[in-house]
């Protein structure tokens, strides 16, 4: 770009980082055209399709319309179209989504980094990263990114097998009311009504809001499993001044839903849509706010462009569930129990980027985040004998001071057809445990080093090829201490991710992606074999080929196909397991889908399969009475898809559309769950949604 001017194309919360290659030209004046550089505000982007091509790394995005054609029932059954991704339904709902990339999976979603906008979504990033409030619901977002690869140093911690990105609706310019119905039946009289609706456009040349809900009610596929759902989100966009600017977000949430939990074979055989845990529940509620303020630095002398990011989020959540013991599904409970958490959670993250041009070009990110956690954790148990009086089991205070600090470099030579990202974050992790009955105290400090480096290579203009390796961080979390586990006595999980890619986008709706991975896991967190306290098993390893692609032919542009495909060896390398499999890992995964638009109306055809896994680290093959153990069969689902546009004028529209999911009833299932964790949790037969959409 040398002998260039060189312009800024902005948006209101951008901070820079270069896209390496320029996408498009502005005219200048007359006479000539020069190259804008796109800034944006981490690396993740804006999470568009566009940001995809030349990222180094792994990744995909499910668009909107994708999301839409699919079909999907909700944000973690949508995730299945992504290649690695393998989820564990356990509501039907995506209430309480278990959700794991590359053979790397925890109850609750625990190995994935969520976050809603850029925001961490879990309750707690270090100490509580498992979903087990998952404040999102599928008809508030506009958009899921999924990336595997390529993005430690920013996002941290808990990204071992990679960060899912959810982007909610944004703001319209245009003043827009929509309103939106879902139904979906499962039979057996079981409905669940998908309710949405939204609000929101430009007040003035200088603000901009948003309201949005989205309720959920009814009952999914099993008995006892009644649901009620809400979800309301307030956005807005302050333009300050021409170089400043305020976004923020206030969301309240609930949800309070029965889990009708495992089935021992015998009952699953009998019927599986059942319930023997007619009194497991869960019940959950939480308030977050988040604001992201930007200034435009412009030249700062020692860089050609720089801006400022200070990010602040927060949330106060309470969630408890309720359930019978375990000990034996095929004999009446004796027990139940409560477990109630509440969480105070805040979050400060100031961060500056800055774009120096020249022969080299250099972009910085350079950013510190300070997290506060403070959970207080209880179990209480009750006996069904009528005479022992209730006990207070567990009474914990945990508290969690954490500070890192991450700065990366993206450095472009060739005219940034080759692109070198060197880059590090540094974790100093204060965790305090207080039990108050006993009044124990413990404290455990992390400090720990995670280098990044990723290349990237433009071989041509359809041509790109990336590799990557980083190191990550997972703390000890809050439900790894039970009655008998010393918080202590255990080590954080640290691994490394290796990836070396290619990506090929013949024409603007074609590509093809191929990836090689691993993942070294070390001192990976496991409940030991008698279930009663968490250990370090010691080394794993994940490793496969992920392959995805997408075409539309030039001559019949209204068919689009998608497919991907994953292969996946995972291994325990230490212990008494050692050379087995990795729980719930199947080693190779296929999804594929056709739409094609007839008249205008948009048919689909979409499908996924998974081959059989073990549901422990044993790898036990035959199955138990209780369901306990026992290799899990492959299983394959079929969804079909319709929709239309009934009615437009101006800006008012009428929507429609037809879903069968599950369409020929596949029945599969999976092994017990959390608080439900003996015996086989059905997965979701057929089910039929119909969708009406308006706006205006």
């Amino acid at each position: 770009m040398k002998g260039k001017t060189v312009h800024f194309k902005m948006t209101t919360l951008s901070v820079a980082i270069a896209t390496g290659l320029i996408s498009s030209y502005v005219q200048a004046d007359e006479a000539d055209k020069i190259e804008p550089i796109v800034v944006t505000a981490s690396v993740l982007g804006n999470s568009e399709v566009e940001d995809i091509k030349l990222f180094t790394g792994s990744r995909s995005i499910l668009t909107s319309k994708e999301l839409e054609k699919t079909g999907a029932r909700s944000i973690d059954t949508a995730l299945q179209q992504i290649p690695g991704v393998k989820i564990l339904d356990e509501t039907g709902t995506g209430v309480l989504p278990n959700v794991s990339i590359r053979g790397v999976t925890s109850s609750r979603s625990g190995h994935a980094q969520f976050l809603l906008d850029g925001i961490p979504l879990s309750l707690a990033p270090y100490s509580h990263n498992g979903q087990s409030l998952f404040p999102a619901t599928l008809e508030m977002i506009d958009r899921i990114d999924v990336v595997r690869g390529g993005s430690a140093v920013q996002y941290g911690p808990n990204n071992v097998s990679g960060v899912i990105n959810l982007i909610s609706k944004p703001i319209p310019e245009v003043w827009t009311t929509s309103l939106n119905e879902k139904v979906t039946f499962f039979g057996n009289k079981k409905v669940l009504y998908d309710t949405s609706f939204s609000t929101g456009g430009s007040v003035n040349e200088y603000f901009d809001i948003r309201f949005s809900g989205n309720i959920l009610s009814g009952e999914s596929f099993r008995d006892h499993s009644d649901t009620d759902v809400q979800n309301w989100m307030l956005q807005t966009n302050w333009k300050i001044s021409d170089d400043k600017s305020l976004a923020t977000t206030l969301q309240y949430y609930e949800a309070d839903t029965e889990l009708p939990g495992a089935l021992n074979p015998a009952a699953y055989k009998e019927d599986r849509i059942q319930s023997l845990r007619t009194n497991d529940a869960f019940d959950a509620n939480t308030i977050r706010l988040s604001t992201t303020y930007n200034q435009i630095l412009g030249d700062i002398g020692i860089a050609d462009y720089a801006e400022f990011d200070l990010i602040t989020f927060a949330n106060k959540s309470d969630r408890e569930f309720s359930f019978e013991n375990d000990a034996n599904t095929l004999t009446p409970p004796t027990l139940f129990h409560t477990a109630p958490r509440e969480f105070e959670i805040f979050g400060i993250e100031p961060r500056a980027t800055a774009f120096i041009d020249g022969e080299i070009t250099q972009d910085w990110i350079v950013g510190t985040r300070y997290v506060h956690e403070d959970i207080d954790q209880s179990l209480n148990r009750f006996f069904y004998d009528g005479v022992t009086e209730p006990r207070l089991i567990r009474n914990r205070k945990v508290t969690t001071n954490a500070m890192a600090y991450y700065v990366s470099n993206k450095i472009g030579f060739f005219d940034d057809r080759f692109v070198v990202t060197p880059g590090v974050r540094y974790e100093d992790v204060n965790l305090s445990y207080n039990e108050v009955v006993s009044g124990a105290q413990q404290k455990q400090h992390i400090k720990e080093v995670l280098p990044s480096l990723t290349l990237g290579y433009t071989l041509s203009e359809q041509w790109f090829a990336f590799a990557n390796a980083q190191k990550s961080l997972r703390t000890p979390q809050v439900s790894h201490l039970t009655s008998t586990t010393q918080i202590d006595s255990i080590d954080p999980e640290i691994s490394w991710n290796y990836e070396i890619g290619t990506r090929f986008t013949p024409t603007h709706n074609s590509s093809i992606n191929l990836t090689l991975y691993r993942i070294d896991n070390k001192d990976k967190i496991e409940s030991n074999s008698t279930g009663t306290q968490f250990e370090n098993i010691g080394k794993t390893r994940s490793q496969g080929v992920e392959i995805e692609g997408q075409f539309s032919p030039e001559n019949l542009p209204e068919l689009t196909l998608r497919a991907s495909y994953n292969y996946l060896d995972t291994e325990q390398l230490e212990g008494d397991n050692k050379g087995n499999q990795l729980q719930d890992a199947s080693k190779h995964q296929l999804s594929a889908s056709a739409f094609y638009n007839y008249n205008d109306i948009d048919l689909g055809l979409s499908a996924y399969y998974y081959s059989k896994a073990f549901s422990d680290s044993a790898n036990t093959v035959e199955e138990d009475e209780t369901g306990e153990v026992g290799e899990l069969p492959a299983y394959t689902v079929v969804n079909l898809t319709a929709a239309t546009e009934l009615y437009k004028k101006g800006t008012q529209s009428l929507t429609a559309s037809l879903a069968l999911n599950n369409a020929f009833d596949n029945d599969y299932y999976f092994r017990g769950l959390d608080v439900s964790a003996i015996g086989r949790i059905p997965a979701p037969g057929r089910s039929v949604s119909l969708n009406l959409g308006y706006k205006f």
